[in-house]
C-alpha cells in the first residue's frame, strides 16, 4: 500500500541531518490528527517539535478545540492552520521555538498540506539559501524573513498502518487513495464518512451507484461507473467538497494509539 523506499529514503534524509535540524514541524491533518500521526517517530526523536493542525477550516469547530486542548494537555505548541492563515501568524509562532537563523524542518504525510505550508512560508519575501558549510551537499534550505531556515523540499513519514481505522482515516483525508487500500478499508471509510453524514443504513455499493447517476458517470449500456464514482467520492471528501467533517475525536483515542501521540514515543 506504502512507498518503502519513499519512506526510507526520508528517514535516512532527516538521520543526516539531525544535528543540523533545531525545530521539527509536524503536520497533522486537523480532521484525523491521530491517525496522520501514526508513524515511527524515531526520525525526529529527542528534538524540539511543534504541531501545526493543517486544513482546520475544514474540520468541525468543536473538533479543532477538542484536539487542540488534547495535544495541549500532553504538552505540546499547537498552531491552527489552513490555507487562509496569515503569513505572519504562521512565522511569529515558530519564531517562539527556534533561535535566529535555526534550521527547521517540516514533516507528515502524504496530502497532509505540506506544499501549502511550505508555500505559506516562502510567500514573496523569502531567499533561497547557498551552500552551508557542515550541511550535506544537495539540500536546499529557504530563509524566511531573516529569521530562520526552512528545508525547501517537507520531510515525508509515512504511518505504519496497524488497523483498517487508520487506514480508513488516511483514505479519508487523501493521505491514501482507493487504489492503494483492500476493499475493507474502503468499506470501514464509507461507514465513518456514513456516521459523520448521519446517513442511515448506508450501504456502499448502492450510495455508489445513486452517487454515479447524479454525476452523470455512465458507462456503456447506461451502467453506473461505480468505480469512477468512488474514486470521486474520497477525493471529494478528502478536498473538503462534502462539508467539515472530524473524523475522530479524543475520546475515541484508544491506549494503543496514545503512544503514537506522545514526543516520548521511541
Amino acid at each position: 500500500m506504502w512507498y518503502p523506499g519513499h519512506m526510507a529514503k526520508a528517514s535516512k534524509l532527516i538521520e543526516r541531518l539531525r544535528k543540523n535540524i533545531d525545530l521539527v514541524v509536524e503536520l497533522l491533518d486537523a480532521r484525523a490528527p491521530a491517525a496522520t500521526r501514526s508513524y515511527s517517530r524515531n526520525p525526529i526523536k529527542a528534538k524540539k517539535s511543534v504541531i501545526v493542525m493543517t486544513k482546520s477550516d475544514l474540520a468541525l469547530d468543536d473538533g479543532v478545540i477538542l484536539w487542540k486542548e488534547f495535544f495541549e494537555k500532553l504538552n505540546e505548541q499547537v498552531f491552527l492552520f489552513n490555507k487562509y492563515t496569515q503569513r505572519e501568524k504562521v512565522i511569529e509562532f515558530i519564531t517562539k521555538f527556534v533561535q535566529r537563523n535555526g534550521f527547521v524542518i517540516v514533516v507528515g504525510v502524504p496530502n497532509v498540506g505540506k506544499s501549502t505550508f511550505i508555500n505559506k512560508l516562502k510567500g514573496t519575501k523569502s531567499a533561497q539559501v547557498g551552500a552551508i558549510p557542515g550541511i550535506t551537499k544537495g539540500i536546499q534550505w529557504f530563509s524566511v524573513a531573516d529569521k530562520f531556515k526552512v528545508l525547501d523540499t517537507p520531510g515525508l513519514l509515512l504511518p505504519d498502518l496497524w488497523s483498517t481505522d487508520l487506514g480508513a482515516k488516511l483514505l479519508l483525508v487523501g493521505s491514501l487513495t482507493v487504489d492503494m487500500v483492500p476493499p475493507k478499508v474502503i468499506e470501514r471509510a464509507f461507514e465513518i464518512y456514513s456516521k459523520a453524514m448521519k446517513i442511515e443504513n448506508a450501504n456502499l455499493e448502492e450510495y455508489l451507484e445513486q452517487y454515479a447517476l447524479e454525476k452523470k458517470m455512465i458507462i456503456k449500456g447506461g451502467q453506473p461507473d461505480k468505480k469512477r464514482a468512488m474514486v470521486n467520492l474520497f477525493n471529494s471528501i478528502a478536498q473538503g467538497k462534502m462539508g467539515k467533517f472530524t473524523f475522530e475525536f479524543p475520546q475515541e483515542v484508544d491506549e494503543y494509539q496514545s503512544d503514537y501521540l506522545s514526543t516520548t514515543r521511541s
